[in-house]
């Protein structure tokens, strides 16, 4: 019996070593081999037909269209590393043309350290127990509320 919860826990324990692989955003179809476009030759309306909406629209530059794909992995309960960062950025012209295709990958990537500073905000911290029991006894909005007969 002892063996046969060994070996069970032994099994799980060797799950979690498994690496999970996670893709974002653009995914080549198949028979593709990359997101390209020809300057002067393609339009909008051609990169749409063959590859589909853009995973994002230039905010300030409506004609810079952005295809982006990105390969996660993580174990167990670690954080998640990108192995692999895909970029394709096509820009077009004022009548609609491809003018320029740009690639980038991981290489290209540069790490921004986000701020952990937290706002503070006005009113009192609850402790656990008053986030636990603090709605008992409360009853939902309009329980208990008489209606008048001419509603």
């Amino acid at each position: 019996m002892m063996r046969v919860f060994l070996v069970i826990v032994s099994i799980l324990a060797l799950q979690a070593c498994v690496s999970v692989r996670q893709n974002h955003g653009y995914v080549l179809e198949r028979g593709q081999t990359e997101v390209t476009g020809e300057p002067g030759l393609d339009t909008k309306e051609s990169i749409l037909a063959k590859y589909g909406e853009p995973s994002m629209i230039g905010t300030f530059n409506r004609d810079a269209w952005y295809y982006l794909n990105s390969t996660d992995e993580t174990r167990a309960f670690f954080k998640p590393k990108t192995k692999a960062r895909y970029v394709v950025s096509i820009e077009f012209d004022g009548a609609g043309k491809v003018e320029k295709v740009s690639k980038y990958d991981l290489t290209n990537s540069q790490h921004v350290k986000l701020v952990s500073r937290v706002t503070p905000t006005r009113g009192r911290e609850l402790n656990f127990w008053e986030q636990l029991l603090g709605n008992v006894g409360r009853l939902p909005a309009g329980i208990g509320e008489e209606q008048s007969p001419g509603q």
